[in-house]
């Protein structure tokens, strides 16, 4: 009945439009450091000198004014006074709907087009042999 695609073009589509999904949730936000924030979610910090260093795992600890990470070459240590801003990766709902919306008319407009080369390639009034 229904005939399945098994194409390496198709399938890598599908894993880009997957992809670029996981991501359009999200959003990141830099706040301002305070000692007393919230560590336990952020997901990278921006020095005062402007170098942007994004976590390899979220999370991080303060131990006598020095903050503990990971970062993707190991493990990041950082002294409290050098941090301008945190990072926190948090749910947007915006991005959610506009990427809804969005996979929703690409849908739509494969359905489309699928539909129209179908009624194409048949006949209404087949010729008698």
């Amino acid at each position: 009945m229904f005939r399945t695609a098994r194409s390496p073009l198709g399938t890598l589509a599908l894993l880009l439009l997957l992809a670029s999904s996981i991501a359009g949730c999200m959003s990141t936000q830099r706040i301002p450091f305070d000692n007393s924030a919230r560590l336990d979610r952020i997901t990278g910090v921006t020095t005062r000198s402007g170098r942007e260093i994004p976590f390899f795992e979220s999370g991080a600890s303060i131990t006598n004014d020095t903050l503990y990470a990971v970062d993707r070459h190991g493990q990041l240590i950082l002294p409290t006074d050098s941090i301008a801003r945190v990072w926190n990766r948090k749910f947007s709902a915006v991005r959610t709907v506009g990427l809804v919306a969005g996979l929703g008319l690409v849908a739509a407009s494969v359905v489309a087009a699928v539909g129209a080369n179908a009624l194409g390639n048949t006949q209404l009034f087949p010729s008698d042999y």
